[in-house]
């Protein structure tokens, strides 16, 4: 069993294609990254959603048949504006049961959707979304938005090898 990590997938987003722009519609975004989810995503896989799941009841229904055991950590879109999109709290209890967190520490990390400030890092690294068109320039960051993982859901392994590998650049900003 694995355990991967993605962020903001913007399922059921029409105006994703904005942002998004090697996309020609919001079906076939959310068609590649469904193939893609599963291409790495096994029926026992653990799965963090690092927040900003889905924008309609279509697609978090969907979602509800994807594989792995998922677990959400609520992103800015994952809240009352969801009542607007016709979403609710119970339809996303449905998908993640009570596998459902504002942030947390796991891993050895901050999981959480927005960027935590570095004076509340606290000696952990954060592994976190949110901000689509960048990188944070600090090694005790890690970016899970689809855009940085190249709209596939990112090992456990993969993100512990590469903060192993920002150990001295991680020391150095103590």
């Amino acid at each position: 069993m694995n355990t991967l990590f993605m962020s903001d997938p913007h399922l059921g987003h029409e105006n994703i294609c904005n942002f998004r722009t090697q996309f020609n519609s919001s079906k076939e975004h959310d068609e590649c990254l469904k193939d893609n989810y599963h291409s790495v995503v096994r029926p026992k896989d653990t799965v963090w959603f690092n927040g900003d799941v889905a924008f309609t009841p279509e697609a978090l229904e969907d979602l509800k048949s994807w594989n792995g055991v998922k677990h959400l950590v609520l992103g800015n879109h994952d809240n009352a504006e969801f009542k607007s999109r016709g979403v609710s709290l119970k339809m996303l209890q449905e998908v993640f049961g009570e596998n459902i967190h504002g942030f947390l520490r796991k891993y050895s990390w901050w999981l959480s959707h927005c960027p935590i400030h570095p004076d509340e890092l606290r000696g952990r690294m954060n592994v976190h979304g949110h901000i689509h068109g960048h990188l944070i320039d600090d090694p005790r960051y890690f970016n899970i938005c689809m855009e940085h993982i190249d709209y596939t859901p990112i090992s456990l392994e993969s993100i512990r090898k590469e903060f192993e590998s920002r150990t001295s650049l991680i020391a150095a900003l103590k």
